[in-house]
């Protein structure tokens, strides 16, 4: 899904408004199954996202929680889980610290990684860690709830669970308050947090969310 690389690249690393990743999911009628397109932010053949993100850790854990969360199969280009720098081919290709003789440290390894390969991989490791646990992620149908210029808020769901996605890019925290009205979960009772969202509180089908910064918070519709 390419189309969907670019949006994903151009909103998280260099400021394009959240909508352009809507703008994509609009042509999903396009294909016959949309929901198994190879979804990925990086491969060999391009500049690796940590690099096109300015080296921002922050950006490249972001970039991965929209992969977990949206509709598609994600792929993961070696060496991203640990963020590997690396500028356009073949620079993208290097060898992955580990694994061949003469190697000074083994990053396949939770001692031989930085504090910040660890912080990345831990990341990753988590996202699909709730993917294999809650099969809206994998096999839920995708619905739009909000979206904005810093944030999209949307639905994953199949039969059995209903689960709402908060991608929120701003490097600053704030309130927001989203009209569930004419939405698949205008009828929610509540928003319990899977991961590390902070609350939701809603009134009637006034949801006010606390927005973290340059986060994805994922809620299990009640």
């Amino acid at each position: 899904d390419f189309p969907m690389n670019s949006a994903i690249r151009e909103v998280v690393n260099h400021g394009a408004p959240a909508k352009k990743i809507v703008d994509v999911l609009r042509q999903d009628r396009l294909y016959p199954h949309p929901e198994v397109l190879v979804t990925f932010i990086g491969n060999h053949d391009m500049k690796r996202f940590v690099t096109d993100a300015g080296g921002s850790t922050a950006k490249l854990k972001l970039g991965f929680s929209l992969l977990a969360t949206i509709r598609g199969i994600p792929q993961l280009y070696s060496g991203d889980e640990i963020a590997m720098a690396g500028g356009e081919d073949p620079d993208n290709r290097r060898d992955f610290p580990g694994g061949f003789p003469g190697d000074q440290r083994n990053a396949f390894t939770p001692v031989g990684r930085t504090p910040d390969e660890q912080d990345v991989y831990a990341h990753v490791q988590g996202l699909l860690n709730l993917r294999r646990e809650h099969p809206a992620l994998r096999i839920g149908e995708q619905k739009h709830v909000a979206v904005t210029d810093d944030y999209y808020v949307f639905t994953r769901e199949s039969n059995g669970e209903r689960l709402m996605i908060v991608f929120y890019k701003g490097d600053t925290g704030k309130s927001v308050t989203v009209d569930l009205t004419d939405t698949t979960i205008a009828d929610a009772k509540g928003f319990l947090p899977v991961n590390s969202a902070a609350e939701a509180r809603l009134q009637g089908t006034q949801l006010q969310l606390q927005l973290v910064p340059q986060s994805v918070a994922i809620y299990r519709v009640k």
